[in-house]
Formats: structure tokens, C-alpha cells, sequence
């Protein structure tokens, strides 16, 4: 089943960001599914490089502040 993740949010700048994109997983309610959604958005904000939970460091802006989650089925 494919996924369409929406990420909304501001980051430490307070500038707002949407990154929205694919994951695909067996069950749309899955913690799993979940998370890789919003690691998919990570890098996305970052191009790669930071490393998650190091604010600051490699070019990111964060801690991001996430205001809106969607996922929703496409296939």
C-alpha cells in the first residue's frame, strides 16, 4: 500500500515548511509507517545533512516544530 505523508511545521527561524512524498507500508495506522513519514521529511528539510536529534549541526535549521501530519492512502 502506498502512503502520501503532508509535513507541516516552523523550524528554530520560525519559517514554515511543507514537505509532502511516498512511503509505502502494509497498514496506514502502523507506528512504522509513521516514522519513516516523518524521517522522509528530515531529510528533505536537511538534504542529508544533519543527523536527527542534533539541532544546529550540518546545515539544519532545527529542532523543527511539527503543526500538521497527514498520511493518506493512494494505492
Amino acid at each position: 500500500m502506498k502512503i502520501r505523508y503532508t509535513v507541516d511545521g516552523f523550524d528554530a527561524d520560525s519559517v514554515l515548511f511543507s514537505k509532502t512524498g511516498v512511503v509505502e507500508g502494509a497498514n496506514p495506522v502502523d507506528r512504522d509507517l509513521h516514522w519513516r513519514a516523518v524521517a522522509a521529511a528530515f531529510e528533505q528539510l536537511t538534504q542529508g545533512r544533519a543527523t536527527f536529534g542534533k539541532p544546529g549541526e550540518g546545515g539544519c535549521r532545527g529542532p523543527y516544530n511539527i503543526t500538521r501530519f497527514v498520511l493518506e492512502t493512494i494505492e
